[in-house]
């Protein structure tokens, strides 16, 4: 069992460690500082965690450290400490990177006055300047491509409620309605492309099928469940919205147990999380935090790290994002020939603009990049709110 490194005040989650691989004669630690999400968000933060946890099952000479949000002012604590203990690799999910990159003790940021750790930042392209130039050596920039996944979601949104009658006939309370909405937890650039990406979907399958939808938004939910939250979703359900898409962290139960109890539909995210509400979650669309936080730890571990890229991409070609494989929806369906033969099609038409986005053949808005939406070329939704 390896140390585990205190820091008063801070929730900290021990790791255990066993095993067998990596570079001898070093110990390496590996800090990694959850969102406002917090670590028990069962996606996002969670995930990230696990990737490290699989780590720890294979490497002996590492010790991991998983420190809770608490308050944004917080974060730069914690990496200002860890900074101190001389941590080699530091995974910040926080979408705050000011004190970090920027400007923290009279313009001397952290990633300066620490520069044998490396820092991982998530969601945007927090370390280029305005001219594209890297700012600091020891900082890589994770963009998970979201947009793409969301996309997907959106598309498959309107499928599903234009088909809700012959593939969902029994056990829902559909409004006979064209509206679908979107949850954020934060008007920031890694939450708005969640929806960017979405709406776009949307609005890609209403411009074949010719048909106009209206498309509700908030980006200010904040990252944890509330009555307030709860009242919000439930408005939107009733108001004609037969689907919500949510990106807000914890949030998301909110939505689940609205669009249970109106027997409805949401778009959950992260992980996949459709069989928490199954029947009511349509898909999840995922950002697989494990994935970088094991393989950027990898590469510490084999002393390969510093060859590798500093903007790092997930997309739909890498398999670092996507939405679930409809399983768990699919045991909701109507048992008829027509609905299989309806949902067949509908699988195959998301297969298609998944190729289709892969090959470049479909540009979708990337917030992260500092994308706007045009939404003039959104011809088929109407915002509402």
């Amino acid at each position: 069992m390896k140390k585990l490194f205190a820091l008063v005040g801070l929730v900290l989650l021990s790791t255990s460690l066993i095993a067998c691989r990596g570079e001898r004669g070093k110990e390496f630690k590996v800090g990694l500082i959850a969102s406002e999400a917090t670590l028990q968000d069962n996606g996002y933060n969670q995930f990230a965690v696990a990737g490290l946890n699989k780590i720890a099952a294979e490497y002996d000479n590492v010790s991991i450290k998983t420190v809770d949000f608490t308050t944004p002012a917080n974060i730069t604590t914690i990496l200002n400490t860890l900074g101190e203990q001389e941590y080699d690799l530091v995974f910040t999910l926080e979408y705050n990177f000011e004190t970090l990159i920027l400007n923290y003790a009279g313009g001397n940021p952290i990633a300066k006055r620490y520069p044998n750790t490396t820092y991982v930042v998530f969601n945007e392209f927090a370390n280029t300047n305005d001219a594209g130039e890297r700012i600091h050596d020891n900082v890589i920039e994770i963009l998970f491509s979201v947009n793409e996944s969301s996309f997907l979601a959106g598309a498959l949104s309107v499928l599903v409620n234009e088909n809700r009658d012959l593939l969902l006939p029994t056990g829902y309370n559909f409004a006979d309605d064209r509206a679908l909405a979107f949850v954020g937890g934060s008007n920031s650039n890694g939450i708005r492309v969640f929806g960017y990406g979405y709406v776009e979907g949307a609005n890609h399958i209403a411009q074949e099928l010719e048909v106009n939808y209206r498309y509700y938004e908030n980006t200010t939910a904040g990252f944890g469940a509330s009555a307030a939250n709860a009242n919000m979703v439930k408005e939107f359900y009733n108001q004609g919205v037969n689907i919500v898409y949510g990106a807000a962290g914890g949030v998301a139960s909110n939505i689940r147990n609205e669009a249970e109890t109106a027997k409805r539909l949401m778009v959950d995210v992260d992980a996949n999380q459709d069989a928490l509400k199954p029947g009511h979650v349509l898909t999840s669309v995922l950002k697989k935090t494990d994935a970088v936080t094991y393989d950027i730890t990898k590469e510490l571990l084999e002393g390969t790290l510093k060859d590798g890229a500093t903007t790092r991409y997930y997309d739909l070609k890498s398999l670092g994002t996507g939405i679930t494989d409809l399983a768990t929806i699919s045991g909701f369906l109507a048992q008829t020939d027509p609905a299989a033969a309806k949902w067949a099609e509908i699988k195959q038409k998301i297969q298609n603009l998944e190729t289709a986005i892969i090959a470049g053949e479909i540009d979708v808005v990337d917030a992260q990049r500092g994308e706007t939406l045009d939404t003039a070329a959104l011809t088929n939704i109407t915002f509402a709110n």
